[in-house]
């Protein structure tokens, strides 16, 4: 058996060693009784030097398909893969690179389908800000694909409108930005976003600001055109409502 210092030396020497085949197929028996809402947890946050992994089974996804998620990396940069269970036998599907520390992450339904997303959160800064990425698995290509990834300090969806909220609040000399995205098959594209920012943060007493708005013309590519920049007043209640009631917007 390896030291506590051979570990240190060779801070990935577990997940290096792991064969997930022989991991996930000492599952079969419970698979075959798995209910809907239940998860099994293989390794449950295994922490290793500067490294750490996570992996759970579940139909997290759908009612009928099991599901395998594996995630690993170091702090600064985390490996996710992709498992489906079909046939009695383990397919592993196309994985992916998070560049942040995964915290956590869960399953919860960002469109009108049945299906649940998989949602991966990274560590928050000190402004609660954090990287957000959603996975949709596509069941045409049998593979789950990046939707989006965003740094920002909340990620929700609009059931009624079948939209995706984004916010960022940084620090007071950052740009604050929301934007509402629509589904486009398996990808979320702007629809329109609006900005407020100082026009200068060297004179934060001023408080003066710029609001700039965005749409999407095509309505189907990640293309998002400035309508317009104007100085930002409260007291223009066309700006105002623009920037406080912008989700609430038809």
């Amino acid at each position: 058996m390896e030291t506590i210092e051979e570990i240190v030396v060779k801070p990935t020497a577990f997940h290096a060693k792991l064969n997930m085949d022989s991991l996930l197929n000492t599952y079969k028996t419970k698979i075959s009784n798995l209910g809907k809402d239940e998860l099994i947890f293989p390794l449950d946050s295994v922490i290793e030097s500067d490294s750490s992994r996570v992996v759970v089974i579940g139909k997290f996804i759908n009612k009928n398909d099991v599901f395998a998620l594996d995630i690993n990396g170091t702090w600064d940069k985390q490996h996710i893969y992709f498992y489906k269970y079909e046939n009695e036998t383990w397919q592993k599907l196309k994985s992916d690179v998070f560049d942040s520390d995964v915290l956590s992450f869960s399953f919860e339904n960002f469109n009108k389908d049945e299906d649940s997303e998989i949602l991966i959160l990274g560590h928050p800064n000190m402004n609660g800000n954090r990287e957000q990425t959603i996975y949709k698995y596509d069941a045409l290509s049998n593979q789950c694909i990046k939707s989006i990834s965003l740094f920002s300090s909340e990620l929700s969806y609009n059931a009624h409108r079948n939209l995706v909220i984004y916010q960022y609040f940084g620090s007071w000399y950052m740009t604050s930005i929301q934007t509402i995205y629509k589904w486009k098959g398996n990808k979320l594209i702007p629809v329109k976003s609006v900005e407020k920012q100082l026009k200068n943060t060297s004179e934060m007493s001023n408080g003066k600001e710029w609001i700039r708005y965005y749409e999407n013309p095509t309505q189907d590519k990640d293309t998002l055109v400035l309508m317009f920049k104007k100085t930002y007043n409260e007291k223009n209640k066309r700006l105002y409502d623009l920037w406080e009631n912008f989700f609430d917007r038809e």
